[in-house]
């Protein structure tokens, strides 16, 4: 039974091979031997192409991520990333001019992802990704420090930054939390409350606070009204 179950397989191929490369099998054993070792030719340039396509898109990707990381650094809106390539590209013919890869290099310079839409892309994953990071740090120690300041911006409003102090093995790690407005007052109970849901937006459990540090403002170090009472 499997040897005429086989059997039927091969006359399948081989039909199938008869009828939809009839010209390959017209073809003499040197011809299609040739053929063949043309497919494989062209066959190995396709992948070497999409290899090289892959490697390029890596490495203006990793640029594209590099800038994105310092345009927020330093307060630049998100236009700025095209900005970017502008003076590389002016500076180019003093430069790059003893460069043997001089047009290798300003093309991948031009390939470089900076759009006002890929920066603010950019800018959210890695966003995402430090969130991420800080919440498997905060759920792998078994205890936290907190630090807080309370400050009034420009526009007058209050804002509170909580920040986290927690060991990672021998590493001293201090991460900002959550900068969060207090949009009704700025009492205990207020600043207690922007606290818990700041630690809950990064699902830091409560149980592992074992210290504050606070900026010494009355609501933050009163003997009954301060924030840590109604915790």
């Amino acid at each position: 039974m499997f040897w005429n179950s086989g059997m039927q397989n091969i006359s399948s191929v081989k039909r199938h091979f008869e009828t939809n490369h009839k010209s390959f099998c017209e073809k003499s054993e040197p011809e299609q031997k040739e053929s063949i070792a043309s497919a494989i030719k062209d066959r190995n340039k396709q992948v070497t192409s999409i290899f090289k396509s892959v490697s390029k898109n890596g490495h203006t990707s990793a640029a594209s991520y590099s800038a994105a990381n310092a345009i927020p650094r330093h307060g630049k809106p998100f236009q700025e990333g095209e900005f970017l390539k502008e003076p590389w590209l002016a500076c180019e013919p003093s430069l790059f001019d003893d460069f043997d890869n001089k047009d290798k290099i300003i093309q991948r310079i031009k390939d470089v992802p900076l759009s006002r839409n890929t920066m603010k892309d950019r800018i959210l994953k890695l966003a995402e990704n430090v969130t991420d990071q800080q919440k498997n740090d905060s759920n792998s120690v078994p205890f936290i420090s907190l630090c807080l300041d309370e400050s009034i911006d420009i526009t007058k409003s209050a804002r509170l930054a909580v920040f986290a102090r927690y060991c990672i093995g021998n590493i001293i790690k201090e991460e900002l939390i959550a900068i969060t407005s207090l949009l009704k007052a700025t009492k205990g109970t207020d600043i207690c409350t922007a606290i818990k849901n700041s630690l809950a937006e990064k699902e830091i459990d409560l149980r592992k606070i074992v210290s504050v540090t606070t900026d010494g403002a009355a609501n933050m170090v009163g003997k009954k009204k301060w924030f840590h009472f109604f915790i």
